[in-house]
């Protein structure tokens, strides 16, 4: 049986930008306090760098990574140049996809970011963002992705580092105990994320045959653990993630060869699935499940919601209720009242333009002059599950993109349902988590609406209420959904028991997840 679409685009991006962060911004090691930006990590006397890694994923190569500095002396605007890039191919739930990410900044004689530019490329998506200083610190930055474009405007503080390759040059000072923070621009949800260092011990490393005397470090993003080997030059040469990812300093020609030899690697989905210990014996239809979760670190209050009930909680690992979700019912049935703290689950954001005209009249012509919010919540899970061809997609999802392509994963089908349901004046958010098929928990996203009383539903896999395996561990998009590093690699799930109807109270979830992929005929396209 083909698994169905699930959650593969944010994550597989989530995997190459934590690499990237951290291997390239997170290591400034003269000092053993927060950082104050580009001027803490920069000196006149600052060499020209050049650094080439390949990457393994269980230890078979996937790519590799480019980065390098230069210094323009004549150029007080633009004295460092910064770039890099990293060239994968990716096995996803069974299909090679090819991904390329391109990173460069300019910082000027005092210190100050001026440019940066970040470039996202797959088989079927392009990205490109572009930042550019205004005034203060205020940036200008436009993003085209080829069917949409945006220019917008954003506060970003001198003591945050987009890209610094050359940071590395300063951490053969960081001795063990030492510890440091920095402020990261993370371009996916153009927020600031905090990065911590912290030197853990001296080590002999052996890397090309060769051995050399190293200091090991911790770097904490998004509660993920990344650690890695500097020498005495402070040059990266080993990182290891804790999802399997290897990053490996090397020659030019070995990392081409990486790239080349790329594609023996396990499927990227199928390695970062959570086996489930015990039977689910009808996972679609049962009214509830009790589980416990093992080795993550998410706080009780992230796994609380109308469906899921945490009965404790301590030591990484929790003991969780979760139920069916209650199908819509319609037209006055439910309650649509509500107040203002929902605001923020109609607003429009970078990624969900629930206020661009094409999103709005699609919107009003899917829901037409219906006014109760159950009726409004169907008919958008209708269309966008008609009408979305399942197809696996890697890139940084957008409901204006997705309404002009009509293809993706869950992350493009719950990004257009949020849109058109906010557009149509019906409060939605996305939850992120777990769903199962065929054996295990895999990662997934679908859409959750207000219509009385918060309703789950899944318009990729077709279920109009969700089935009681859908585990949420997040909401919202990709600023919060960074705390998924938590449990990455992590999560062990035990089936405790299945909890028959009476006790449950919910009714199953209407339809089934798909066996594979679904063809939309060309009438609902």
């Amino acid at each position: 049986m083909t698994k169905p679409l699930l959650r593969t685009s944010v994550l597989v991006f989530w995997l190459v930008m934590t690499a990237w962060l951290v291997r390239y911004e997170a290591f400034p090691g003269l000092f053993t306090h927060a950082l104050s930006g580009y001027k803490s990590v920069l000196s006149e006397d600052v060499l020209l760098e050049d650094s080439w890694m390949r990457i393994l994923f269980d230890g078979a190569p996937i790519g590799y990574s480019h980065s390098s500095v230069e210094i323009d002396e004549n150029n007080p605007e633009g004295r460092y140049i910064a770039s890099g890039s990293i060239h994968l191919k990716l096995r996803i739930l069974g299909t090679e996809q090819n991904l390329h990410v391109d990173t460069g900044a300019t910082i000027d004689m005092f210190f100050k970011l001026q440019h940066f530019t970040f470039k996202l490329y797959s088989d079927a998506y392009t990205m490109l963002l572009r930042g550019m200083r205004a005034r203060g610190q205020t940036f200008n930055i436009s993003m085209n992705t080829g069917n949409s474009s945006q220019k917008l405007r954003m506060e970003i503080p001198d003591d945050v580092i987009i890209y610094s390759p050359m940071t590395d040059m300063a951490v053969q000072k960081l001795k063990p105990g030492q510890e440091l923070t920095l402020k990261t621009l993370d371009p996916t949800s153009m927020s600031t994320v905090i990065v911590a260092v912290r030197a853990l011990r001296k080590e002999k490393i052996l890397l090309g045959g060769e051995e050399y005397e190293s200091t090991v470090l911790s770097s904490e993003y998004g509660g993920g653990t990344v650690l890695s080997w500097i020498d005495e030059e402070g040059l990266t040469l080993r990182q290891e993630t804790p999802f399997g990812w290897v990053l490996e300093r090397c020659e030019a020609d070995e990392a081409f060869a990486a790239l080349k030899e790329a594609g023996s690697a396990e499927d990227v989905i199928a390695r970062l699935a959570v086996d489930c210990v015990g039977e689910i014996r009808n996972p679609r239809r049962t009214p509830g499940l009790r589980l416990r979760l093992k080795g993550g670190a998410l706080e009780p209050e992230q796994l609380r919601t109308h469906r899921q009930t945490v009965e404790s909680a301590g030591g990484n690992e929790a003991v969780v209720t979760v139920k069916a979700e209650t199908p819509l019912k319609r037209h006055g049935d439910i309650g649509s009242a509500h107040d203002g703290s929902f605001s923020k689950y109609l607003a429009a954001t970078t990624f969900l333009q629930s206020d661009h005209p094409d999103i709005v009249a699609q919107a009003k012509r899917i829901v037409g002059g219906e006014t109760d919010p159950a009726a409004k919540a169907e008919a958008v899970y209708e269309w966008v599950h008609r009408n979305v061809r399942k197809e696996v997609t890697v890139s940084l999802p957008s409901a204006l993109d997705v309404l002009k392509t009509r293809a993706g994963d869950c992350n493009e089908h719950t990004y257009l349902f949020v849109g058109l349901a906010r557009a149509a004046g019906v409060p939605s958010k996305i939850m992120v988590g777990l769903a199962f098929q065929d054996g295990a928990f895999y990662y997934h996203a679908w859409p959750a609406v207000y219509v009385g009383r918060w309703v789950e539903m899944d318009p990729t896999w077709g279920q109009e209420a969700v089935d009681a395996t859908h585990i949420a561990l997040l909401e919202g998009g990709p600023a919060a959904q960074i705390e998924l590093m938590k449990v990455l690699g992590r999560l062990e799930i035990e089936l405790i028991e299945e909890i028959p109807v009476e006790t449950a109270r919910a009714g199953p979830a209407k339809g089934t997840a798909p066996a594979g992929v679904i063809e939309n005929s060309a009438a609902n396209r």
